[in-house]
Formats: structure tokens, C-alpha cells, sequence
């Protein structure tokens, strides 16, 4: 189970909606705005990161419906 510290930690750690909504959920006061841009994470940027998540990509496609 996740502690309500690692919950804080990882919603203070960005600015979005998400970690602010985050913050009003635990109790905690929003942090006041960051003067700086936020930290931009690209997932898949390089060719071994989409080899690793072709197979997870695959699965999230639509293949038809299982009810057949």
C-alpha cells in the first residue's frame, strides 16, 4: 500500500492539475506556481523505448470485439 508521504512527495514533485488535485485530496495546501517552465518527461523518444512498448501499444489497439 502507498503512504500518504509517497503520495505527497509524487504530488509535489510536478505542477499539473492531476498533483494539484492531489495535494486538495491529501489535505495539503497547493504550492504556489512555479516561476519556470515544468519538466517535460517524452515517453518513447528513442528507438529502444519504442521497441520496449510496441508490444504494450499492441495490446491497447482495438482488435475486435472478444464478445464474438
Amino acid at each position: 500500500m502507498v503512504t500518504r508521504q509517497a503520495m505527497l512527495d509524487a504530488a509535489l514533485r510536478y505542477d499539473t492539475s492531476m498533483s494539484r488535485a492531489m495535494l486538495r485530496a491529501l489535505g495539503h495546501d497547493d504550492p504556489e506556481p512555479r516561476r519556470g517552465p515544468c519538466p517535460v518527461v517524452r515517453v518513447g523518444a528513442t528507438a529502444r523505448d519504442a521497441r520496449r512498448y510496441r508490444a504494450m501499444r499492441w495490446c491497447f489497439e482495438n482488435h475486435g470485439s472478444p464478445m464474438r
